[in-house]
């Protein structure tokens, strides 16, 4: 447990320090291609919805959040848990690490709730547009779009509004 602690405070510090880091970045004009989803699946049990409601034209990769990883789940996505992250937020599961290194055009945090393992992968990948939710770290994204996760329909029609003005899709 003490352990546990002092990975996290490793953790909370990496992203802390990347943030510190940011300067202002300019936003391509450039259509998007592929889109990083982080969902917390605890949470949101149905996020196949968010995926078609969507409809953006491009490739399209989910990852999703469980706090505990000994309960049985049927998901045909990749899953990640705290175990997943060492120290200083680096990640350790072999899925965690390939969503890390997949470029995305943006990235969208579909989650409310500010927990550290969502926040790690949301805040230190290098996605080029970071886009969330009401309710989640607004440091870390570029866009915050204001509606509760349980409104999947009304998030698509504003992502869709936003992405149009940015000239992504």
């Amino acid at each position: 447990m003490f352990l546990k602690g002092l990975q996290y405070k490793s953790a909370k510090k990496a992203l802390n320090k990347k943030l510190n880091n940011i300067t202002a970045k300019k936003v391509s004009n450039a259509p998007i291609q592929t889109v990083g989803i982080i969902v917390n699946a605890d949470e949101m049990p149905d996020f196949n919805s968010i995926i078609k409601e969507l409809q953006l034209g491009a490739t399209v990769q989910v990852l999703c959040y469980h706090k505990n990883f000994k309960k049985a789940r049927t998901i045909d996505y990749p899953v990640f848990y705290e175990k997943d992250f060492g120290w200083k937020g680096n990640p350790k599961g072999k899925d965690l690490k390939q969503f890390f290194d997949a470029p995305f055009d943006v990235l969208i945090s579909y989650y409310n709730n500010n927990i550290v393992p969502l926040q790690l992968v949301s805040g230190l990948h290098k996605a080029d547009f970071k886009i969330g939710i009401a309710g989640c770290d607004q440091e870390i994204h570029d866009l915050i779009i204001q509606t509760k996760e349980k409104e999947i329909q009304t998030f698509a029609e504003e992502l869709h509004k936003y992405l149009h003005i940015l000239n992504k899709l």
